[in-house]
């Protein structure tokens, strides 16, 4: 299958940028500033590869870890018990390479994810 890579849509680099201000608490890292970087669309969700604009695929190969992850309600009234919208970012070799989107359900997401809507962002710690 053919990777057609595009620019990063406004919502997908609000989100992103909210992410990783989160995941670097604040100091982000040259190299995670969504401005310099490229998507091509993995799924009908919404998740997206990512690779820096100006540089062929330093991800490939490497592992991928989860640097941060929110929820996004996508229905018009919250319902604390119905299914979310998971939003996970993820790095490889010190570069982003995905945005990954689903809905917990696996069902149609209903609505257009907002960066000011996400909640309960999570930060992940590199270790070993």
């Amino acid at each position: 299958m053919t990777v057609i890579w595009r620019e990063l849509t406004a919502a997908e680099r609000q989100i992103i940028q909210r992410l990783v201000r989160h995941a670097s608490h604040g100091n982000i890292p040259a190299t995670w500033d969504s401005e310099h970087y490229r998507a091509a669309e993995i799924d009908a969700f919404g998740s997206i590869r990512l690779r820096p604009r100006d540089k062929a695929d330093l991800a490939a190969g490497a592992a991928a870890r989860p640097v941060a992850s929110a929820y996004f309600d996508d229905k018009e009234k919250p319902d604390p018990y119905g299914p979310l919208v998971d939003i996970i970012l993820f790095e490889a070799a010190g570069v982003l390479c995905e945005l990954q989107i689903c809905r917990s359900d696996g069902g149609a997401i209903l609505r257009e994810i907002e960066a000011d809507g996400i909640f309960l962002i999570t930060c992940y710690e590199q270790h070993g």
